[in-house]
């Protein structure tokens, strides 16, 4: 009898601990999800085609509408990787949320209308390995915070209108390989 009612409450501590854990990753997924489309409702078009029209959530599975979104890819259901290149989009980073996407290791919006600057906040994508922003309208300094972006490969910012020098935190980058400012 022991036996077994220490059995059912090993079964129900799996059970409660399970739950715990996939209720975490569908709250993460569906923050991820919300932070995206709150970054793509402060966007305009540059054609004239709706933009990001498959950006839309599922009311009952975020994470798999998010996954299957155009240029977001998953690993798990997690976004590791954004790649919106020559996709046309036009707006600021003012609405993005850094911090929402804390798997994020590859953001491509290279040859688009990006403006404004490039906020300091993009440090909180701390497990960045790719960050591509060139060719778009992007102005002001290259916030001395991508420094601390220390897994970054490849940073490309070049064919924009930035105007300072160059952070001298950029030389606390030790992985980087490649650069184009």
């Amino acid at each position: 009898m022991m036996k077994r009612i220490a059995l059912l409450a090993s079964l129900l501590l799996l059970v409660v601990t399970l739950h715990a854990c996939l209720s975490h990753a569908h709250s993460n997924s569906t923050a991820e999800a919300l932070a995206l489309l709150d970054w793509k409702a402060s966007l305009l078009s540059l054609t004239s085609h709706s933009i990001l029209p498959s950006w839309t959530i599922s009311s009952r599975n975020a994470e798999a509408s998010l996954c299957s979104w155009f240029g977001v890819h998953c690993k798990g259901d997690r976004v590791y990787r954004i790649n919106l290149m020559s996709y046309g989009v036009k707006g600021t980073f003012h609405a993005f949320s850094f911090s929402s996407l804390p798997n994020l290791k590859e953001l491509d919006l290279s040859i688009n209308g990006l403006f404004g600057m490039i906020p300091p906040q993009i440090n909180q994508l701390s497990n960045l390995t790719y960050l591509d922003l060139s060719y778009n309208q992007l102005s002001g300094k290259i916030p001395p915070q991508i420094g601390q972006l220390i897994h970054l490969r490849t940073l490309h910012l070049i064919q924009n209108l930035l105007n300072s020098s160059i952070p001298e935190e950029i030389g606390q980058l030790k992985s980087l390989e490649e650069l184009s400012l």
